[in-house]
C-alpha cells in the first residue's frame, strides 16, 4: 500500500546552526513550503495563515444552474477550506476548531467526499490514535490522541459537510461514522480532596502522612493553579474561559467587576452561544475577597518580564506593565488551556491522576445541588442547562426521589 497523502499543513523548520535562517512556521504542501513568517512562539497565528493558505488553494467550483453535485467531484479540502473561512470563526473556540481542521486535513486532504464510509473513518480513528496531541509532541512521553478526541474531529468533519452541503447541494450526503460514545464521568471533588488540592497549589507534597514543604519557587510557579481552583470550585465557569479573564472590562474577552461582585463570562460584544451559554455570574462573598487581594497584589507588584530571571524575584514595574489578566505566569497571561501544572498540583496532592480541570466545574453543580440549591438556579449560576443538571446532577440533591421515598414508607 502506498504511503498516505498528506493536505497542506504545519510544520515546525528549526533554526540552521549557521543562523543564516531563523526558526519558523511553515506550510508544507506536498513538495512545498511556504513561510508564515512566524516564529516559534507565534503557533496561534500560524494556523490562522494555514487558514488563509487553504481557502485561497481550494475555491468552490461553479456548478451549473442547480445541478447538485456528485460527492466523487468534490474534495474534502474544498468543504473544510469553505468551513474554516467561514464557519469556524465564529465558533465557542476558534482556534480549537482550526486545530482539529488541520488534523483533518492531513489525513482527508487528497481525497473526496466519496472516500468517506464507515471503513475510511474508522482507519482515521485507527491513525489518529497512534498520533502525538500537538501540545504534547515536544514532551519526553508524549500523549498520544484518543478516540474520543478523534470523534471530535470527525464531528468537526461532519458538520463541515453539512455546511457545504446547504450552499452547494450534493446529490447524496456522506454520513461520516463517529466512536462510540462513553458515559460521561460527572465526578467531583469532597471538600476534603478540594483542600488537599489548593495546599498542593500553595507548593507542597503529600508524602504518606505528612506534608512536605516543596522549593522556594514552587508556592509562586503555582499562583495561578491556586486563582483557578478557587474561581473554578466557587463558580463552576468553564476551564477554557477562565485564563482569559481580564481585571478591566473588555468587549471581545472575559472580564471581572470588583466593584459590583460580578464576573462576565464574555465579553460585551460577544455573542452568545446556544451549548456553551457564558452567563453573568455574581460572586461569593469569600471568592470576592480573594480577588480584590488579588487584584491589589497585581496592582503592587508583577513578576520581572525578562524570561531569564528567576520566577519568585519580583520587582516594582509601571502600572502599564503590570497583569491584565487574573490567571498569569510570571507575569505574563497563560498561552493555553490549564493541563501540565494542572496535573503536577494533582499528583502532589495524592489525588487519582484522573482529576481534571473540568472536575471544578462538575465539583460546583455537585456542591450546589448538596446543598439544596434549585436546578433552574445552578443552571443560571454556571452557564450549564437544566437538562444536563437534572440528568447528570439532580440524584445529589437531598430532595432526590422525595416523594417516592415518602410513598414507599
Amino acid at each position: 500500500m502506498g504511503r498516505q497523502a498528506k493536505g497542506p499543513r504545519l510544520h515546525f523548520r528549526p533554526a540552521r546552526p549557521d543562523k543564516r535562517l531563523a526558526a519558523v512556521w511553515v506550510v508544507r504542501d506536498g513538495q512545498k513550503e511556504t513561510s508564515t513568517g512566524c516564529g516559534e512562539g507565534g503557533f496561534e497565528q500560524a494556523q490562522l495563515f494555514l487558514a488563509d493558505y487553504i481557502a485561497g488553494k481550494y475555491k468552490p467550483p461553479e456548478q451549473a444552474g442547480d445541478q447538485p453535485s456528485r460527492p466523487a467531484d468534490v474534495l474534502v479540502a474544498e468543504v473544510i477550506a469553505l468551513y474554516s473561512a467561514e464557519k469556524a470563526p465564529t465558533g465557542a473556540d476558534p482556534s480549537a476548531v482550526k486545530s482539529r481542521l488541520e488534523a483533518l486535513l492531513e489525513w482527508w486532504g487528497d481525497k473526496t467526499l466519496a472516500d468517506i464510509r464507515r471503513s475510511s473513518c474508522e482507519a482515521y480513528v485507527a491513525h489518529r490514535k497512534t498520533q502525538p496531541i500537538k501540545s504534547f509532541t515536544r514532551s519526553k512521553t508524549p500523549r498520544l490522541v484518543t478516540a474520543q478526541g478523534a470523534r471530535r474531529e470527525l464531528e468537526d468533519l461532519s458538520a463541515a459537510i453539512g455546511y457545504w452541503d446547504a450552499e452547494y447541494p450534493l446529490t447524496r450526503r456522506p454520513k461520516v461514522t463517529l466512536p462510540a460514545k462513553p458515559e460521561p464521568t460527572r465526578d467531583a471533588l469532597t471538600r476534603g480532596q478540594a483542600a488537599r488540592l489548593l495546599m498542593a497549589a500553595r507548593g507542597y507534597r503529600w508524602e504518606s502522612d505528612r506534608w512536605r514543604r516543596l522549593g522556594g519557587s514552587a508556592a509562586a510557579n503555582r499562583r495561578h493553579l491556586r486563582r483557578f481552583i478557587l474561581m473554578g470550585v466557587y463558580t463552576g465557569t468553564r476551564p477554557g474561559v477562565l485564563p482569559k479573564l481580564l481585571w478591566s472590562e473588555s468587549p471581545l474577552q472575559a472580564w471581572v467587576d470588583l466593584d459590583a461582585g460580578m464576573i462576565w463570562r464574555r465579553g460585551r460584544s460577544e455573542r452568545e452561544h446556544a451549548t456553551k451559554r457564558r452567563p453573568v455570574v455574581r460572586l461569593p462573598g469569600r471568592l470576592l475577597a480573594h480577588m480584590r487581594r488579588w487584584k491589589a497584589s497585581d496592582d503592587r507588584v508583577a513578576v520581572s518580564q525578562d524570561s531569564g530571571e528567576h520566577a519568585a524575584t519580583k520587582r516594582r514595574v509601571k502600572p502599564d506593565q503590570r497583569p491584565v489578566t487574573v490567571l498569569h505566569h510570571g507575569g505574563r497571561p497563560l498561552a493555553g488551556r490549564i493541563r501540565t501544572g494542572f496535573e503536577g498540583v494533582v499528583r502532589d496532592a495524592g489525588l487519582d491522576g484522573e482529576v481534571t480541570p473540568h472536575w471544578m466545574r462538575h465539583t460546583c453543580v455537585t456542591w450546589l445541588m448538596e446543598a439544596g440549591v434549585s436546578v433552574w438556579d445552578a443552571s443560571g449560576y454556571t452557564g450549564m442547562s437544566p437538562a444536563m443538571i437534572e440528568k447528570h446532577y439532580g440524584h445529589h440533591r437531598p430532595d432526590h426521589q422525595a416523594a417516592a421515598r415518602r410513598a414507599l414508607r
